[in-house]
């Protein structure tokens, strides 16, 4: 079992078991939610996650249709979010306690990455989403 939760700790999770490795996105819209080159995530069948505590508290904005973003609304951490249509949570790996075992599976998104962003050569790289 991996916990993990916001920067002050009024939202927490924990995930029994990880569907992906860590990918990172590097579309304009996480550069932005993130503040950095890329956002760092992974995924969660939905009956592997669970909310522990503050889940009625959690903020949303919405940037465009297809991009919510979920946060703490006490300390601004970027939370996990249900992805309905894949039955599956996306958690911010940066939110994960502890050393969970998982290793970089791929980047996503990387023909709009910043141009001062360098890949490393062995990581599978797709121009966009998951699928391409």
């Amino acid at each position: 079992m991996t916990q993990g939760g916001c920067l002050c700790g009024a939202v927490r999770f924990e995930v029994r078991a990880f569907s992906s490795g860590v990918f990172k996105c590097h579309c304009s819209k996480c550069r932005k939610a993130f503040g950095g080159a890329s956002s760092a995530a992974v995924l969660a069948a939905q009956d592997d996650f669970s909310w522990t505590r503050g889940e009625s508290a959690i903020g949303e904005y919405r940037a465009s249709p297809g991009f919510l973003r979920r946060f703490c609304p006490a300390c601004g951490s970027i939370l996990p979010q249900h992805l309905a249509d894949f039955n599956s949570y996306w958690i911010p790996a940066g939110l994960l306690e502890g050393d969970p075992g998982l290793a970089l599976w791929q980047h996503i998104h990387v023909d709009s990455r910043a141009s001062w962003e360098v890949l490393d050569a062995h990581t599978p790289a797709r121009p966009a989403g998951f699928d391409s």
